[in-house]
């Protein structure tokens, strides 16, 4: 297995003696690959108006305008604390704007703005871009296994998460 440079301190050095050595190296490939994505992504969006955070509630409601704040922290995996103030920023921005849910008034939905969509076909270029040059390099049958090993090890973890209590 391909090893990369290690810097002192480097998280991917930590050791445990209690797991077997080959799910720890896994775990720290996986890592690994979340870290770099994400470096990827950010330095892919670095001349543009929009944090990856925010290239994702972009994303999310270029295919379903008129989310609730609710909604979007679900479909976006994070907490609703962190939408409100994503969606207060973006609102600043001009990328985005609340309205009060026409059937129910006590619900707000988000809309993007005529900005908002055309920072949500930016950000869908760059996403395009990033699986290009990372999953897109890889063969056919490759793309398949990963699918599946990846569909498994989340389907582990929603069994755990469910377990803990948290019903996603």
């Amino acid at each position: 297995m391909p090893h990369h440079a290690h810097l002192p301190g480097d998280p991917f050095d930590a050791t445990f003696d209690d797991i077997d050595q080959l799910s720890v190296d896994v775990f720290k490939a996986y890592k690994r690959s979340m870290v770099l994505h994400r470096h990827l992504m950010m330095m892919s969006l670095s001349g543009e108006e929009s944090h990856p955070g925010q290239a994702g509630c972009l994303l999310a409601l270029s295919h379903h305008d008129g989310m609730s704040p609710s909604e979007l922290a679900d479909a976006l995996h994070v907490s609703r604390p962190t939408v409100t103030s994503m969606v207060q920023r973006m609102e600043a921005a001009g990328a985005i704007e609340r309205r009060t849910d026409e059937h129910d008034q006590r619900i707000t939905r988000v809309y993007l703005t005529a900005r908002g969509h055309e920072l949500a076909t930016r950000m869908h270029a760059v996403h395009a871009d990033v699986i290009e040059a990372t999953i897109g390099q890889l063969s056919e049958d490759d793309r398949r296994e990963l699918l599946r090993l990846l569909v498994l090890l989340n389907d582990h973890a929603i069994t755990r998460l469910r377990k803990e209590g948290d019903a996603r």
